[in-house]
């Protein structure tokens, strides 16, 4: 099994085969992601590699794919690093056969980012036969290798990396898998815990664990990978589940095969961390009678190029396909579908105008036959991500895919998506400090009520900054209703989360702003005052707000005039004083707080008082 075929519409190969308020609400807080977020498009069932040539501003076909359907991805593996051999052991370098590699990484990084892509990197084993496992079974420069990885990853800000080591399988032989397969377990292992104490993520792409004959085990298949041992330490495993016919004809990853891959892993194994490798390029060859291809014609000798070039097995991407079988003068009506296989398949000519030695001009035509997997048999295979709970299919590649494949990759994805949790906040626009907030909300799911579920509400003082921060839980009602009775202690923002449950997403209502009023109280030192005394009102503003000022304020006809100003101390407290008014009578007076600090302005009750002679 290749991971890289040979691609010849693609220029080239890779030489490397490569709190804020008390609650008064009794129930249990349940625990909920500070700021959660929406799950209302598709399900990602997505995944796979970007060839390093087509992550170019000149060439970026697997970029654009990526990007315009990153809705649908779990995540992304640009295949641009190689392990290579550095003296006695191994070390990691841009691909060496990709030209302009950083400059080209930093444009492809930004797209993907921007598209809120999680990147993985891949990492092809081009250090040679056994150098690979040779440097893993010296613990030291295991160790070496592991630190290597993780700087690349921290220093350029990857989501984590994905290791595509086959030298084991293709290079080195089975007889070395014995004294291999336990060093390669102790790498991962490590790789795995350093990568997590990071916060990063580490997939690895292995070989199936299954016979061409469907026989699955753990001494089975390139049981070197020993899968079952590493899967606790990695965040994905992916599994190349195609090449099955290479040198030989026939399809490139019949169903039945595929399918016993998937039910076995997933069988030993969290198949939520389980990615299944899918093809998405086809291969032609020449057919043979007995020993011999079919050729027509007179045809070139077979040391040439052009013979070889009639009979040798070909490949070509899925986005290749449609132009090359127009161009073999193939209708869609000729092309054929294997129900057992779930592929396409189809014969045609291919013809060679040669020169012979004579000067004659000849014809040879080559009896070819093609398989491949197009977008009808990505999508049989993409659905084994939902029968059998997979975080993802993973293409190869992203980029050379036929287009057409996402519509009903798109359509198929929607029919797996959760249905969305509703989720409508209520609350007055402002409350007094020490007074009772009551927040309701409405909590719905495909329009009908959803009842006892856990519901928390949440809050943050300010708009951008900062995160939500749970204050009190409680169980909807059966009419989608539940209340919850808060006093707090400022202004802000508050919203109502209920976490996602079995097909259900996560739900938050819409921020609910509310507004803390300082709450003023105000006390004459008399309600009697002789004209040729003072008014003198002590005044408490809560809560304490350093630098706040109160105002004492008289009535005056119908407008409100400020007599008198002071600063709180620390406690919230003020002595206001201010002049008798000359006549005596009856006088209305009152205290205002000014906002400060987020608590907003509010009055004391009326004042009387009573100026005498």
């Amino acid at each position: 099994m290749r991971r890289l075929p040979s691609f010849p519409a693609l220029l080239h190969v890779p030489a490397v085969v490569a709190l804020v308020a008390s609650a008064l609400v009794g129930a249990v807080l349940v625990s909920a992601p500070a700021d959660p977020a929406r799950a209302d498009g598709p399900a990602r069932i997505a995944s796979g590699w970007l060839p390093y040539w087509m992550t170019t501003p000149a060439s970026p076909q697997g970029v654009t794919s990526a990007v315009q359907n990153a809705d649908l991805f779990v995540d992304v593996s640009p295949f641009w690093y190689s392990a290579v051999k550095k003296g006695d052991s191994v070390g990691v370098v841009i691909n060496p056969n990709f030209t302009n590699g950083a400059a080209n990484i930093a444009w492809a990084m930004g797209q993907l980012k921007a598209a809120g892509l999680t990147v993985l990197p891949a990492i092809a084993d081009g250090s040679g036969k056994g150098q690979m496992a040779k440097s893993l079974a010296d613990p030291a420069k295991r160790t070496a290798h592991v630190q290597e990885i993780v700087n690349l990853v921290t220093s350029n800000g990857y989501d984590g990396i994905d290791l595509d080591y086959e030298t084991f399988a293709f290079s080195d032989g089975s007889s070395s898998w014995g004294a291999t397969q336990p060093n390669w377990t102790a790498f991962v292992t490590e790789l795995g815990a350093a990568l997590d104490a990071q916060g990063k993520l580490l997939s690895v792409t292995i070989p199936p664990p299954c016979s061409t004959s469907g026989a699955c085990g753990d001494r089975t298949g390139y049981w070197v990978y020993n899968m079952a041992a590493i899967a606790p330490a990695v965040d994905r495993i992916r599994i190349m589940a195609y090449d099955y016919h290479v040198h030989g004809i026939g399809p490139i990853a019949p169903m039945p095969w595929v399918r016993s891959i998937v039910a076995y892993s997933a069988s030993v194994m969290d198949p939520a961390k389980l990615q299944i490798g899918v093809p998405t390029y086809g291969r032609a060859w020449t057919r043979k009678q007995g020993s011999s291809f079919m050729l027509e014609g007179t045809c070139p000798s077979s040391s040439t190029s052009a013979y070889k070039s009639l009979t040798g097995m070909t490949s070509v991407t899925d986005a290749n396909i449609p132009g090359a079988l127009a161009s073999a003068g193939v209708t869609p009506d000729r092309i054929q579908w294997s129900d057992k296989d779930q592929e396409n398949w189809v014969t045609y000519d291919k013809k060679l105008e040669w020169t012979d030695a004579s000067g004659a001009r000849q014809t040879c035509v080559a009896k070819r036959i093609m398989w491949w997997v197009g977008p009808q048999a990505v999508l049989a295979r993409t659905q084994l991500v939902g029968e059998f709970g997979l975080s993802a299919a993973a293409f190869w590649t992203v980029g050379g895919e036929d287009p057409a494949q996402w519509p009903l990759l798109r359509s198929y994805a929607q029919s797996l998506a959760p249905a969305s949790t509703d989720v409508t906040a209520a609350a007055p626009p402002s409350v007094v400090f020490g007074s009772p907030l009551q927040v309701t909300a409405t909590v719905a799911s495909a329009g009908a009520p959803l009842a006892g579920v856990p519901a928390v509400l949440q809050f943050k003082p300010s708009p951008g900054k900062g995160r939500y921060t749970d204050i009190a839980s409680a169980a909807v009602g059966p009419d989608g209703a539940v209340a919850f009775e808060v006093a707090p202690q400022q202004g802000g923002f508050w919203r109502v989360y209920v976490p996602a449950q079995d097909a259900r997403t996560q739900g938050e209502s819409a921020p609910v702003t509310v507004q803390v009023l300082s709450l003023v109280t105000a006390t004459p030192k008399s309600a009697r005052v002789p004209r040729d005394g003072s008014v003198v009102v002590r005044a408490w503003a809560r809560p304490a707000v350093a630098g706040q000022q109160v105002v004492l304020q008289l009535l005056k006809g119908k407008r409100w005039k400020t007599v008198s100003a002071a600063t709180v101390n620390g406690r919230g407290r003020a002595r206001l004083v201010a002049d008798t008014p000359n006549d005596k009578g009856r006088y209305t007076y009152r205290v205002v707080a000014v906002e400060r600090g987020g608590i907003q302005a509010n009055t004391s009750t009326e004042i009387p008082i009573r100026v005498t002679r």
